[in-house]
C-alpha cells in the first residue's frame, strides 16, 4: 500500500468514526425523549415485553446455534471429499500423510458437530432427519476409507474410480440430508419468528396510548444492529489477518493469480525461490515470474494456469520440473494448483503452491543408484547383476545368442582382512575391482555379489572366449601383489565359467551352476578355474549337496531327525559314563541318511545353527525322561552356532524353561571351531559353565596351537583326536603325542577322553597312560536315544555328529 492509499484510508477510518458518533449522540437524545413518554406504560408493558424478548432470544439463539452446527458439518463432508480427491492425485508422500491428517480432521469436526447438534432439543422432523443422515454418513464413510486405503495402497486409477462412482455421490445425499435440515431450521425460524411477531403486534397494541413505542423499538434494533455489524467486521478483519500471517508462515510457497493470469500474492517462501517480492511481482503474468523447465532436457515448461484457470479441479506440472529464479537459480520443486472461489462459489483466482524439493530428489537419485550398486566399489550389486543376467538368458532363448557367466571368489582375502582389519579388506577390493575392469569389455558388466564373490556378465561370447577372459583374468590377479603397511600379499582368484545358452535353464539355475563350478574350483586347489560343462561329474556331485539341503529343510520341517548315543566309559576312574548324541537323518520311506552325508551340505550352506537348535530341544526332552545317575549327554555345537547371534542366550532360555540340571549337559565344540571364534567361544564356555553345564574340546591335538589356546578356554574334557589313538600301539610318535595330551589335561586339572578305540586291545596303554575316559566301536556301538519317527531299518554303524 502507498502513501496516498495509506492517507486515504486513513481518511475514510476519521470520517466514519465521526458519523458513528454523530448517529450515537442522535439516537441517544431521541431515546431520552421517547423514554420519558413511556415512562407510565413501560411498567405496565414490560413484563409482557419481557417474555416477548425472552422467548425472541430463546429461539434465535437455539436456530442460530443449530444452524452454525449444520453448516459446519456441510462443511466438514465437502472438505472432506475435496481432500480425498485431492489425495487421490497427489504422489507426493509429504502431500499424502498432511492429506490424510487432514482427511481425519474433517471426520472429527463433523462428529463433533453432530454430537453438538444431537445434545440440543430436536423435534421428531429434526431427529429423523439426524437418524437418516448418520445412516447416509456412515455409508459414505465406508466408501471413502476404501478409497483411502486404496490411495495408500498406491492403486490410484481404482481409487478415482471409487471416488467418482461412489464416494462423490454418497457424500452428495449426506450434503443433501443436511441441506434439508437447514431448510427446516429455516422453516423453523420463520415460523418462530411469525409467533413472536403476533406476540410483539399484541403488547404494541397493548400500548397504543403511546405511539412512539415503536419507534423505540426500532431504535433498540438498530443499535443491536450496528453492535453486530461492528462485531462481524471486526471478526473479518481478525480472520484475515490469521489468513495472511498463516502464509507468511508456512513452509510451502504460495503464489495467488485472479482470473486474467496475473499475481496479487506472494509469500516470503515463493519470494525466496522466485526472486522476486511481493510488491514486485504485484500484477505481472504468472510466467513471467514463476519460470519452470524440464529437468531432463531444460526445455521451457510453462505452468497450466497460463492459459487457463481451473475451473474445480486442482492441476500440476509433471515431477521432473525445475523453477528458475530471477537470478537464475534452479530449484527441484514439487506444486500443485487448484481454483479460489467465493461465497457463491464462482471462480475468481486460483493458488500455486509449491516447494523445494531439491535435496529429496538428490537423495531418490543416490537411492535408485544405491538399489543397483555396491556402495563401496560402485560395481553392479547382485540384484542389477541378477536383472541384468535376466535379460541376457531372454536374448538367448529368444535371438539364440550365445553368452557367458563368471562366478569369482577371490583366494586369501579373508587373510588381509584378519590381519590387517577390514579398511585394508576395503581398500584391497577397491584395487581388485580397478584391475579387474581393465581386463574387461566395455560391453561386459562386472559386479559385487557378496563380500569377496564377483560376477561377470560376457554379452554376446562364445564358451572358448569367456575361458580365455577368464584365464586373463585368473593371471592377471595371480600377478598383483597388495602392500598394506610394507607387508605384501598375493592374491588369487577362483572362477566358475558357465555358458548361457536358449536350449536350457533360467537365471537361477544359471547362477546356482556358477556358484557350484567356482565352488569345485576352490575345492581343486584354488586360483583356478573350472568350466561348466555337459555331464560335468563334480558339478553332479555338488548339485547332489543341493538336493541335500533341500531334504535337510524337509527333515527340520517335519521332524525327521532321529537321536542316537554313544556312551563314553571310565577306564581309570569310578565316575559315571556318558553319553554323546549322535544325529541321522530319516526321509519319509523310513531310510536313514548318515551325518557324513547332509553335514558337510548343511555346514556348507548355513544350516548347522538350526541343526543344533532341534538337538538341543530334543535332547532335553529325552534328559527330562532319564536319571541323573546316566550322566552328561555330550552335545556338539559347529561353529556356525558359536558364531550366530541369539544362539547363546537360546540355549540358557531353553535349559532354564525345561527343568534339566545343567550339570547333565556337556556341550562338544571341536578344537578348529573354537580357535577360529575364540572370543564367541570363551563367552560360550563362561557363561554356560557359569550355570552348571560341562564343555569338552573335541579333536583336540590337530590344530597349530592347541596347548596356548587352553590358557583361554576353561573346559573340563579334551577328547584327543582319534588320529592319534588308533596308531599308537604301533607308532611312538603319535603314542607321545596322547601322553603329552594328557599330561597337560592333568596339569590343568583337565579329564581326557581318548577317541575312536576301535578294539579293546586300545585300553591297556590308555590306562598306562592315565587316560580318563575312551569312546569308540570297540567299546559301544550307537544306539538310539528315542523311538524312530518313522518305521525304518536302523543301521547301528555311525560317524560322529559334528
Amino acid at each position: 500500500m502507498d502513501s496516498q492509499e495509506a492517507s486515504d484510508s486513513t481518511a475514510t477510518v476519521g470520517s466514519s468514526n465521526a458519523h458513528d458518533y454523530r448517529s450515537a449522540v442522535a439516537i441517544a437524545a431521541g431515546f431520552a425523549v421517547v423514554l420519558l413518554l413511556m415512562m407510565v406504560m413501560v411498567m405496565i408493558g414490560l413484563e409482557r415485553i419481557g417474555q416477548v424478548h425472552d422467548r425472541l432470544d430463546v429461539i434465535v439463539h437455539e436456530h442460530n446455534v443449530k444452524t452454525e452446527l449444520l453448516n459446519n458439518m456441510r462443511t466438514a463432508a465437502r472438505e472432506r471429499s475435496v481432500t480425498l480427491l485431492r489425495l487421490s492425485i497427489t504422489d507426493d508422500p509429504f502431500d499424502l500423510d498432511a492429506g490424510i491428517m487432514e482427511f481425519r480432521s474433517h471426520a472429527s469436526d463433523f462428529m463433533v458437530n453432530r454430537n453438538q447438534l444431537e445434545a440440543m432439543p430436536l423435534t421428531e422432523r429434526e431427529q429423523a432427519l439426524l437418524t437418516e443422515g448418520r445412516e447416509l454418513t456412515s455409508s459414505a464413510v465406508e466408501v471413502q476409507e476404501r478409497v483411502l486405503n486404496k490411495i495408500l495402497d498406491d492403486d490410484l486409477e481404482a481409487a478415482t474410480s471409487w471416488l467418482l462412482e461412489q464416494a462423490i455421490p454418497m457424500q452428495n445425499e449426506v450434503l443433501a440430508n443436511l441441506g434439508t435440515l437447514l431448510e427446516l431450521q429455516q422453516e423453523a425460524s420463520e415460523a418462530a419468528a411469525r409467533d413472536t411477531a403476533e406476540q410483539y403486534r399484541n403488547a404494541v397494541q397493548f400500548m397504543s396510548l403511546l405511539g412512539t413505542a415503536a419507534l423505540l423499538i426500532g431504535i433498540v434494533v438498530a443499535v443491536a444492529v450496528l453492535r453486530r455489524s461492528r462485531d462481524i467486521e471486526a471478526e473479518l478483519f481478525r480472520e484475515k489477518e490469521r489468513a495472511q500471517v498463516t502464509l507468511h508462515a508456512i513452509g510451502d510457497a504460495v503464489i495467488t493469480i485472479d482470473t486474467d493470469g496475473r499475481i496479487d500474492y506472494l509469500n516470503p517462501v515463493a519470494e525466496h525461490l522466485t526472486g522476486w517480492s511481493d510488491a514486485e511481482a504485484r500484477d505481472e503474468q504468472l510466467d513471467r515470474v514463476f519460470r519452470t523447465i524440464r529437468e531432463d532436457d531444460g526445455q521451457l515448461l510453462p505452468h497450466p494456469l497460463v492459459d487457463m484457470v481451473p475451473d474445480g479441479t486442482t492441476c500440476s506440472l509433471n515431477q521432473d520440473t525445475i523453477l528458475v529464479s530471477r537470478d537464475g537459480h534452479e530449484y527441484a520443486i514439487e506444486e500443485v494448483s487448484a481454483p479460489i472461489r467465493d461465497r457463491t462459489g464462482a471462480v475468481i483466482g486460483a493458488a500455486l503452491v509449491f516447494r523445494d524439493v531439491s535435496r529429496a530428489r538428490e537423495m531418490a537419485r543416490d537411492l535408485s543408484w544405491a538399489a543397483t550398486h555396491d556402495c563401496l566399489t560402485s560395481l553392479a550389486n547382485r540384484l542389477e547383476f541378477e536383472r541384468r543376467l535376466r535379460q541376457l538368458v531372454t536374448s538367448a532363448h529368444h535371438d539364440g545368442r550365445e553368452h557367458a557367466l563368471l562366478y569369482m571368489d577371490l583366494d586369501q582375502f579373508k587373510l588381509v582382512n584378519d590381519t590387517c582389519g577390514h579398511g585394508a579388506g576395503d581398500d584391497l577390493l577397491c584395487q581388485l575391482t580397478s584391475h579387474m575392469q581393465a581386463q574387461l569389455r566395455e560391453s561386459d558388466t562386472l559386479a559385487r555379489l557378496g563380500g569377496d564373490e564377483f560376477g561377470v556378465l560376457l554379452e554376446s561370447c562364445p564358451l572358448q572366449r569367456a575361458e580365455e577372459i577368464a584365464e586373463k583374468l585368473r593371471r592377471a590377479m595371480e600377478q598383483f601383489r597388495f602392500d598394506w603397511d610394507g607387508r605384501m600379499f598375493r592374491i588369487g582368484i577362483s572362477i566358475g565359467v558357465v555358458p548361457v545358452r536358449g536350449e536350457h535353464g533360467d537365471a537361477a539355475q544359471f547362477m546356482s551352476e556358477a556358484d557350484a563350478a567356482c565352488y569345485l574350483a576352490k575345492e581343486r586347489g584354488r586360483n583356478r578355474i573350472h568350466v561348466s560343462r555337459p555331464d560335468d561329474a563334480a558339478l553332479c556331485r555338488h548339485q547332489g549337496e543341493m538336493n541335500c539341503l533341500q531334504r535337510i529343510n524337509h527333515a527340520l520341517e517335519n521332524d525327521q531327525f532321529w537321536l542316537y548315543g554313544q556312551h563314553i566309559e571310565p577306564i581309570t576312574s569310578g565316575g559315571p559314563r556318558h553319553i554323546e548324541v549322535l544325529l541321522r537323518m530319516i526321509n519319509d520311506e523310513g531310510a536313514i541318511t548318515p551325518p557324513s552325508t547332509f553335514i558337510p551340505a548343511a555346514e556348507r550352506y548355513g544350516l548347522m545353527a538350526a541343526i543344533d537348535r532341534w538337538v538341543i530341544d530334543r535332547v532335553l526332552q529325552v534328559a527330562r525322561h532319564t536319571a541323573p545317575t546316566d550322566g552328561h549327554f555330550a552335545i556338539n555345537l559347529s561353529g556356525q552356532s558359536l558364531c550366530e547371534r541369539g544362539m547363546l542366550d537360546y540355549i540358557v532360555e531353553r535349559i532354564q524353561t525345561s527343568g534339566v540340571a545343567p550339570g547333565r549337559l556337556c556341550f562338544e565344540i571341536t578344537e578348529t571351531a573354537a580357535i577360529a571364534n575364540l572370543n564367541q567361544a570363551s563367552r560360550f564356555v563362561n557363561t554356560l559353565r557359569a550355570m552348571g553345564c560341562c564343555f569338552s574340546l573335541d579333536d583336540f591335538g590337530t590344530g597349530m596351537a592347541s596347548f596356548g589356546y587352553l590358557k583361554t578356554l576353561r573346559v573340563d574334557y579334551l577328547k584327543i583326536d582319534g588320529s592319534f589313538v588308533r596308531d599308537m600301539s604301533d607308532d611312538p610318535i603319535s603314542h607321545a603325542m596322547v601322553e603329552s595330551i594328557h599330561h597337560i589335561g592333568q596339569v590343568m586339572g583337565i579329564k581326557t577322553v581318548a577317541e575312536c578305540v576301535s578294539h579293546e586291545d586300545l585300553l591297556p596303554p590308555l590306562r598306562a597312560i592315565g587316560i580318563d575316559y575312551a569312546q569308540g566301536f570297540g567299546l559301544h556301538l550307537p544306539e538310539p536315544l528315542e523311538p524312530c519317527p518313522v518305521p525304518s531299518q536302523a543301521s547301528t554303524t555311525d560317524t560322529r555328529y559334528a
